[in-house]
């Protein structure tokens, strides 16, 4: 019983420390060279969160297995089940949280094909600036013409390529 039930304490410890101070530790994130920012959504069995919840189980199933007088090895085996159940769990409630995320994520490549209104004018072979509304939000990108042509604020162009996070655009056609 004195080893079980310091384990079922500090496993609920570290379960419970990671719930009111942590945030996502437990999920992949990745940033990639373009500078973009995403959230891989992976959570491994192997967790700080999915592994406390082994020993919180097994600790306190272990400790009521000897609180009935069952012996070590009856225990253990009894805790190890409830561990595993408990940290599957775990595993399973952490994914619906994960997965109830949102994302607010915008791949420049998705922007091709989109008409945007120039903010900053293109000059002749150099940068400027466009503004795009995608999903509910207005986003600003450095742009560059296609041909190399000037092209003016206030005009629409559309967005014919992706090079890094620079978008290239010509005018719009008019008809």
């Amino acid at each position: 019983m004195f080893v079980f039930v310091p384990l079922a304490f500090a496993g609920f410890l570290v379960v419970a420390g990671a719930f009111i101070f942590g945030h996502d530790h437990d999920v992949d994130h990745d940033v990639d060279h373009d500078g973009s920012y995403e959230v891989g959504g992976t959570l491994s069995f192997f967790s700080v969160r999915v592994l406390a919840t082994f020993v919180m189980g097994f600790g306190a199933a272990g400790a009521i297995a000897r609180y009935y007088h069952a012996s070590y090895p009856v225990s253990s085996l009894l805790g190890i089940g409830a561990g595993i159940a408990l940290s599957a769990l775990m595993y399973l409630v952490i994914l619906i949280f994960i997965k109830q995320q949102a994302s607010s994520v915008i791949s420049t490549e998705s922007l091709v094909g989109r008409v945007a209104n120039v903010t900053v004018p293109i000059e002749k072979a150099e940068l400027g600036e466009v503004g795009v509304s995608v999903g509910g939000e207005y986003k600003i990108y450095s742009a560059r013409s296609r041909d190399q042509s000037s092209i003016q604020k206030g005009q629409r162009v559309k967005i014919v390529r992706v090079i890094g996070t620079t978008l290239i655009v010509e005018q719009e056609k008019q008809e």
